[in-house]
């Protein structure tokens, strides 16, 4: 089978017959004569279009195509497909072949870049739905050298150099090409930008590197020994130019300023944020002090152990660990704390010289609660449905009391 993909990348439609059917599982995948499809492969996915057959003048959907030892299967939505020999108008999404090819030769691109002025070697790509990545030979990249890659990358994509595909032998080739190549493939096709790169390569290109439109490096990342970096380019790269501007519009509205003004600002509004958390830390320690101070007139004695089961009903969890650890800090004393109008938070905590572990209680307790958590013999906390004040109360006591 020819693949017009790899000869004409710009070709969209084109028509052809069917040849044969691959039926897998509930999926149905069509075989043609020729195909414009660029079957996934090389790190970039497959092309998706439609496929139009005039005799039923029906219309297919292909998801996704592939290489199989049969051909290049198209597979399509739903069952209905049309029969062996009839005449199918292929059309390929426009949109989808025009990003990929921006993406994986920008990552043609970002590759000889990397190894002609690093030596970094390329081991593995992939093009992702919003952004591509390369895996690069080497332990750490500096920010200096990635500024000067995306220069060095963009320079080359505006020189709009004419790119070229070869055919070639494999004897033909020189030894540093032949050790990238699998061991039984004879027929290579080169992807040239002269005086920049040449490579093997399967996958759809653009004609000139200006196609590719401006590339972006967005992040790097340590993986297994070598460095994972996150690119853009073409329409991607516009389109978050133009998020990132909005963005930028935004914060700088809610600060008040821009430019280095609005940083000035951010990094003071940083260092009195912290300054406020320090000081509400501080004054919700003694907010709970004082709740648990307040709160001793309900508490209830089980011998020499004084228990307080309490229910605020605007409370969140962290109110209820503060005011729980409060109460427990004195020796003998348990709490029970619920907050919320449900499903509910609860906290039960002990002090010292309490014997009872906390999961004991809660073990007894979760079941009339309608409720489940986790913790340790000091600590318990998770949720409940229900809320049975008095006979919490009857509970805890009779636990505590209980001997271990």
């Amino acid at each position: 089978m020819t693949g017009i993909y790899q000869v004409d990348p710009y070709l969209l439609q084109y028509r052809t017959n069917v040849k044969g059917f691959i039926e897998d599982q509930d999926k149905t995948g069509i075989l043609f004569e020729e195909t414009i499809f660029y079957p996934e492969g090389g790190g970039q996915p497959s092309d998706r279009g439609t496929l139009v057959c005039d005799a039923r003048r029906t219309s297919h959907e292909v998801l996704h195509v592939e290489q199989r030892p049969e051909g290049i299967v198209h597979w399509i939505a739903g069952s209905l497909k049309p029969t062996i020999g009839a005449s199918v108008l292929l059309t390929v999404d426009a949109e989808r072949r025009q990003d990929h090819m921006q993406q994986h030769h920008g990552q043609h691109i970002l590759s000889a870049v990397f190894e002609r002025n690093y030596g970094w070697d390329t081991v593995g790509f992939h093009l992702g739905p919003e952004t591509s990545t390369i895996d690069l030979t080497v332990g750490d990249i500096s920010q200096d050298v990635l500024q000067e890659v995306e220069l060095e990358v963009n320079r080359i994509i505006m020189e709009n150099i004419p790119v070229k595909t070869e055919y070639y032998k494999r004897e033909d080739l020189g030894q540093e090409l032949i050790k990238k190549l699998p061991s039984d493939q004879n027929e290579v096709r080169l992807v040239v930008i002269p005086g920049i790169d040449e490579n093997a390569c399967c996958g759809t290109h653009p004609q000139r590197t200006g196609e590719v439109g401006p590339c972006k490096i967005l992040k790097i990342e340590k993986l297994r020994g070598n460095i994972r970096l996150s690119f853009i380019c073409g329409e991607r790269t516009i389109a978050w130019m133009r998020q990132t501007a909005d963005t930028l519009h935004q914060l700088e509205k809610a600060i008040g300023a821009s430019g280095n003004e609005a940083l000035i600002r951010l990094e003071k509004r940083e260092v009195e944020l912290k300054k406020l958390q320090k000081e509400r830390k501080e004054l919700l320690s003694l907010k709970y002090r004082y709740l648990a101070k307040e709160l001793a007139t309900e508490a209830i004695s089980s011998g020499e152990t004084s228990i307080l089961i309490q229910h605020f009903s605007e409370a969140d969890m962290e109110m209820l660990r503060g005011v729980a650890t409060s109460w427990c800090a004195q020796s003998g004393r348990v709490a029970v704390l619920m907050g919320g109008t449900g499903p509910f938070d609860v906290v039960m905590a002990r002090g010292s010289g309490v014997a009872t572990s906390m999961n004991s209680v809660a073990a007894e307790l979760w079941p009339v609660l309608e409720g489940k958590g986790g913790g340790s013999a000091e600590l318990v906390q998770g949720k409940a449905q229900k809320l049975p004040v008095e006979q919490l109360k009857e509970m805890v006591a009779s636990a505590i009391n209980r001997k271990p």
